[in-house]
């Protein structure tokens, strides 16, 4: 089976962009039999479960890890949600329904899921690149390489407080990734802070100085993730297997 997905128009819109077919896992829009256009996500993952229980078990897991990754290429809050379940039945799509309590999302300051760029060789011919996956299908399949980096981005997901990225760090650190290499000061200065605001109930000790904005905090640590599932899915590309 397949999973349909409810996402905003922009939510939507950046997700085509980042899960493009046929590439594990991939979007696209889709007719139903009433033609409504759904849009559906399909994945290896999903392929070998049968029923619509498991389908949607698995389900929620797999967005969940996809809006953590959709969160690291846009530096926003990916808030997109499993709606049901739909497949093939004699060339028609037939859509499986969910029913669930509705929730609320709001984000702001969205960067760009992705760029086109258009190459020409020195005769001004049009240079047509190989197909590949894009940035966050690449960081998706390395996330399945590691537990603790895929808590990180389900940490990550959605609009993160002070105790999920703080959480997120250590899986990192559990990971073998070291978040505070590269811009120390900047991640001592989220630590001290979502110690002193919301990570601990002992207040005694004295306010940081400087303390790092929740929005910055959710990007530092986005783009911590981020170096770390792209140095695994290097790793993993480039080690030979015997």
């Amino acid at each position: 089976m397949w999973l349909v997905l409810k996402a905003d128009r922009v939510n939507q819109s950046e997700w085509l962009k980042m899960f493009k077919p046929p590439f594990d896992p991939y979007v696209e829009l889709m007719p139903d039999a009433s033609g409504d256009e759904l849009l559906i996500l399909k994945s290896k993952e999903l392929d070998k479960l049968t029923t619509l229980q498991d389908t949607l078990n698995a389900g929620d897991g797999i967005v969940r890890t996809l809006n953590g990754i959709a969160g690291g290429v846009v530096f926003g809050g990916s808030s997109v949600e499993v709606d049901g379940a739909a497949e093939m039945r004699g060339g028609k799509l037939i859509r499986h329904f969910w029913l669930r309590a509705e929730t609320a999302h709001f984000s702001f300051g969205r960067g760009s899921a992705e760029f086109d760029v258009i190459s020409q060789d020195k005769d001004g011919n049009v240079v047509v690149p190989p197909l590949a996956p894009t940035s966050a299908q690449r960081r998706y399949a390395a996330s399945r390489q590691s537990d603790l980096l895929t808590h990180a981005l389900n940490y990550c997901a959605g609009e993160p407080g002070w105790f999920d990225l703080y959480k997120a760090m250590e899986c990192l650190e559990q990971a073998g990734f070291n978040p505070r290499g590269k811009g120390r000061a900047e991640m001592d200065r989220f630590s001290r802070t979502a110690n002193w605001f919301h990570r601990h109930h002992d207040m005694r000790k004295r306010r940081p100085t400087n303390p790092i904005d929740l929005r910055d905090a959710r990007r530092l640590l986005r783009a911590r993730i981020n170096e770390a599932l792209d140095q695994l899915g290097h790793i993993t590309t480039t080690t030979p297997t015997s």
